[in-house]
């Protein structure tokens, strides 16, 4: 018995030796297949940290296990929750169709999470691959997880379109970029990928040398702590390929060497944007350039303090523009040798460089469009202007050259006499310093030619001659507007105008004492649209001769000209829509109005024309007996020394054209007479909007309203207490007509008229006197 029982205890032994050998051999074979693998995993640097999968219109194929690869488990939109120091393994295989911009799949993190192994994993099971298999592959993988702390490894050699586009970006919290082995790129692989890594400080090593399109662009924008770029060993470029690839590293201090001598299109555009602590600039020993090739490359380098050689004698379009705008530092700009220009070629490539004290020589004499658009714009320690011997210039070529360049005491000579549109508009607007101007013979003018040249010359004391008798659309629009010490006008012989060719021309210019003569009798649409406006010392006008008007021909001329006392003739007996509208608007010192003689209006035509007037006391008879819409809409608001309204016989009215005509005349004493039965929508709306002095209304003799005729026509009208009406039904005509008019007053009115009270209807304290209107 007891051999037995150790023979059946021997037995049970080897039993158990046997299956424990068994299960031992399955988990090691199960080990080798794990750790063979190179899974994509998760570590948990926290508690409370948990991971899920975002899809957008595509359907992810991705697993996940929390026991080392025993078990997978489909990941979803379910966040997966991990406890500090838990790891998840990840793999997956191709998602349901190709991704693509508007259909991939991000990660969703919480807490602290550190990537490892190898984001090929996703892609083909096991984290073995080299080859990404399809573009947009791991596009926006990572995208807004603040929670990662480390990157996975990215193996890849073979590379494929926009494959880690946008991959980490907004990782904030990202402290160190993996490595990057490809050395042939693709298009837009790289584009976005650490966009916003604010805690990144070294750039990965970039060994590629076979470039694409757009394979860098913004690459590491927005990475404010990267003081360390990586080599860019390149000699042949792509389009865009650096395009804004350091964009606003803030703590970038040295620029890496760039090399390449064969650029393509924006290879360069906007590289270094915003490095405001960039030093130095690297060599650019290129000579043949691309389009836009060095676009806004040094743009808000502000501690920038010089320039790399420009070799290039053939240039392309764009291909400096913006280049070290707002290089506050830069206190000498490079050579610029070429002869031929392009369109945009130097467009703003100094703007704001506050500290330039010089220029450099520009010997072209042919000019392309935009050539030097704002060139030195806000160079405001540029002293002196280069010469411009081009005699043949381009549209806009000019323009805003030397705007803002408030040292800039004098300026080069233009010998040019065929002018192109906007050839220099702006181009020394707001040279405060400026007290000469250069000769301007061109007798043949351009649209926007000259279009606010001078403006804001603030020490400008005189003006060029302008011998031209061939004017062009807006050609002086805003000329000189501004220019507070010039005391006389240039002859202006030009008896044929254009659209708003004397537009603004003269707004501003507060010691202007006397207006030169304006021949002209055929006008044009805004001709002389705000001409004087603001001219404060203003006192003589010249007359105004024509006689058929424009539209808005002469609107806001002489607006805040508040010396003026005496007006010009204004003959004009043929109208057009808007021709007087704000005419001596806010001119203060105005006692008196000029003849207006038509009697055929035009829509707006005498709309605010002498609004603000404070010391007008008079005003002449308005004889028209047909109105147009907004005629005299607002024509005396707030003249508040008008104490007798002009003559209004008109019987034919039109949508509101009484409308405000006398608002805020807080000294009117006697309303005019409205023999008008017939109404018309908002005719007399706010008519007599808070003339406080009024005491009676005129007779309102129509016995049916329309729509908004009388709204708030006497509203504010403190010591009015007498009205007499003729209609006798209240329709919606009557809104707050007498809102705030005297407590205790008369209302006549036929005895059919309902008896309602309110600010919409009869005063309340106001007694009723029923009589036929005609009596």
């Amino acid at each position: 018995m007891i051999f037995y029982n150790l023979a059946k205890e021997t037995d049970t032994k080897n039993t158990m030796i046997k299956r424990f050998l068994t299960l031992l051999c399955m988990q090691l074979a199960f080990c080798c297949t794990t750790f063979a693998a190179n899974y994509l995993t998760f570590t948990a640097e926290k508690d409370s940290s948990a991971f899920s999968i975002e899809d957008h219109n595509i359907k992810s194929n991705i697993f996940y296990s929390l026991d080392n690869g025993k078990t997978w488990n489909k990941l979803t939109d379910q966040p997966v929750k991990l406890a500090k120091e838990d790891r998840a393994l990840l793999k997956g295989n191709k998602p349901d169709s190709e991704p693509t911009e508007k259909k991939y799949s991000n990660f969703k993190m919480e807490g602290a999470i550190a990537a490892s192994g190898s984001v090929m994993s996703l892609v083909d099971g096991n984290g073995d691959g080299k080859t990404i298999p399809y573009a947009y592959c791991f596009f926006r993988l990572f995208h807004n997880c603040t929670s990662l702390t480390q990157a996975p490894e990215l193996p890849a050699t073979t590379l494929a379109e926009c494959c880690y586009t946008d991959m980490f970006r907004g990782c904030t919290n990202l402290t160190q970029a993996p490595v990057l082995p490809a050395k042939t790129l693709a298009i837009s692989c790289y584009c976005f990928m650490f966009n916003e890594c604010s805690s990144l400080e070294k750039a990965p090593e970039l060994p590629a040398t076979q470039l694409a399109r757009y394979c860098y662009r913004e690459m590491f924008s927005g990475c404010s702590n990267l003081m360390q770029a990586p080599e860019l060993p390149a000699t042949t470029l792509a389009q865009r390929c650096y395009n804004g690839m350091f964009y606003k590293c803030t703590s970038l201090i040295k620029a890496p060497e760039l090399p390449a001598t064969v650029l393509e299109q924006s290879c360069y555009a906007g590289m270094f944007s915003g490095c405001s602590n960039l030093t130095q600039a690297p060599e650019l020993p290129a000579t043949t350039l691309a389009k836009r090739c060095y676009d806004w490359m040094f743009c808000g380098c502000s501690k920038l303090k010089k320039a790399p050689k420009l070799p290039a004698t053939t240039l392309e379009e764009g291909c400096y523009t913006d280049m070290f705008h707002g290089c506050t530092d830069l206190t000498q700009a490079p050579e610029l040798p070429a002869t031929t220009l392009t369109m945009w070629c130097y467009s703003e490539m100094f703007s704001k460089c506050s500290n330039l004290t010089q220029a450099p020589k520009l010997p072209a004499k042919t000019l392309a469009s935009f050539c030097y658009n704002g060139m030195f714009s806000g160079c405001s320690n540029l002293a002196q202007a280069p010469e411009l011997p081009a005699t043949t210039l381009a549209e806009t070529c000019y323009a805003r050259m030397f705007s803002e360049c408030t040292s800039l005491t004098q300026a080069p000579k233009i010998p040019a006499t065929q002018l192109t549109k906007n050839c220099y508009n702006n181009m020394f607007s707001g040279c405060t310093s400026l007290t000469q101007t250069p000769e301007l013979p061109a007798t043949s003018l351009a649209k926007d030619c000259y279009y606010k040249m001078f403006s804001r010359c603030s020490n400008l004391a005189q003006a060029p001659e302008l011998p031209a008798t061939v004017l062009a659309e807006e050609c002086y629009k805003e000329m000189f507007s501004g220019c507070a010490k010039l005391t006389q006008a240039p002859i202006l012989p030009a008896t044929t105008l254009e659209e708003s060719c004397y537009g603004g021309m003269f707004s501003g210019c507060t010691s202007l004492t006397q207006t030169p003569e304006l021949p002209a009798i055929t006008l044009a649409e805004d001709c002389y649209y705000r001409m004087f406006r603001g001219c404060t010392n203003l006192t003589k006008v010249t007359d105004l001769p024509a006689t058929a008007l424009a539209e808005e021909c002469y609107k806001e001329m002489f607006r805040e000209c508040t010396s003026l006392t005496k007006v010009p003739k204004l003959p004009a007996t043929l109208l057009a829509q808007s021709c007087y509208n704000n005419m001596f608007g806010w001119c203060t010192s105005l006692t008196q109005t000029p003849e207006l003689p038509a009697t055929t209006l035009a829509d707006d035509c005498y709309n605010r024309m002498f609004r603000g007037c404070a010391s007008l006391k008079q005003a002449l008879e308005l004889p028209a007996a047909v109105l147009v819409e907004d005629c005299y809409k607002e024509m005396f608001s707030e003249c508040s020394s008008l104490k007798k309204a002009p003559k209004l016989p008109a019987t034919k009215l039109a949508k509101s054209c009484y409308s405000q005509m006398f608002n805020s005349c807080k000294s009117l004493t006697q309303a005019p007479k409205l023999p008008a039965t017939t109404l018309a929508e908002s005719c007399y709306e706010e008519m007599f909007n808070e003339c406080s002095s009024l005491k009676k209304a005129p007779k309102l003799p129509a016995k049916t309203l329309a729509n908004g005729c009388y709204a708030g026509m006497f509203s504010g009208c403190e010591n009015l207490s007498y009205i007499k009406v003729a209609f006798t039904d209240w329709e919606t005509g009557t809104d707050f007509w007498l809102d705030d008019v005297a407590e205790n007053g008369t209302f006549v009115c036929p005895k059919d008229l309902p008896k309602e009270y309110g600010k919409h209807y009869i005063p309340e304290g106001w007694k009723i006197e029923n009589e036929d209107f005609d009596k």
